[in-house]
């Protein structure tokens, strides 16, 4: 039983020296320093976002955004009742804010501070996974201060499609990072990996020129993992060809329920 241990800490060893970003390598940070930093993140992201919205008045896309919004909050459905050149995921939330809580334009800031906010700690937690190793807390905390001011509502502060897609593929990219991680089960043998494809289509429905490129470009890099998980099976540190299969089923899935 000891002899065994040995061969499987000594085996964990080899695959975390020769992938640092492999999941047991990356054993960084963790507990309250990680609360302060997302904290901090968070807060002053948003902090600045209400800051920016106080300087900064784009009233002609905001005025097309609020009231498009609002007509669909009316009860009229896009594309039927009016026409609509944009995909209608940023208009339908904005719409469902007004029918919740009113003509109140304090919503739409609270939203676009929060939005952004999530995005600047998404954003971290990507640079964290990606860097790896013992300096990678410090590194990657240093790389996302900057989006306090520049991130996803950072220059246009006001809720628009464009951030909304940036955020949809900061989470998008969060779950693909992830799909590897955690205990074996139902929920992440199958409704992780499934719900990962959908979270991939979902920029499409934002704006599809930000969308559409990165929906190819992850089904391209899934379809390359696959190949590269058949040729070197035991040499590349990479999710199983069924957790790949089942991301991509996740987006065909989400595809054709979009479409019907």
């Amino acid at each position: 039983r000891c002899g065994r241990a040995t061969r499987l800490s000594q085996r964990k060893s080899s695959v975390t020296s020769r992938f640092p970003n492999h999941p047991d390598a990356e054993r960084v940070s963790g507990g309250r320093r990680d609360l302060i930093a997302a904290t901090f993140l968070f807060v002053c992201t948003a902090a600045f976002v209400l800051w920016q919205n106080g300087q900064v008045a784009i009233l002609w896309d905001l005025g097309y955004l609020l009231d498009t919004s609002y007509r669909i909050a009316l009860g009229q459905m896009p594309y039927r009742d009016f026409p609509l050149v944009h995909a209608p995921l940023t208009f339908l939330i904005q719409a469902a804010i007004i029918r919740v809580g009113g003509r109140v334009f304090l919503l739409q800031l609270a939203y676009a501070a929060a939005v952004g906010a999530v995005g600047t700690v998404l954003a971290w937690r990507i640079a964290l996974r990606i860097l790896g190793g013992s300096s990678a807390w410090g590194i990657s905390v240093l790389l996302a201060l900057p989006l306090v001011f520049l991130g996803i509502f950072g220059v246009y502060p006001h809720p628009i499609y464009d951030s909304d897609c940036g955020f949809a593929i900061l989470a998008a990219l969060f779950l693909l990072q992830r799909l590897d991680m955690g205990k074996p089960g139902f929920f992440r043998s199958w409704v992780f990996p499934l719900a990962t494809g959908a979270a991939v289509v979902l920029p499409v429905f934002f704006k599809q020129n930000m969308g559409l490129p990165f929906l190819l470009a992850v089904a391209g890099g899934l379809v390359l993992l696959l190949a590269a998980r058949a040729i070197w099976p035991a040499e590349v540190a990479i999710p199983e060809a069924s957790t790949l299969l089942k991301v991509l089923g996740g987006m065909g899935l989400a595809l054709v329920f979009a479409v019907a």
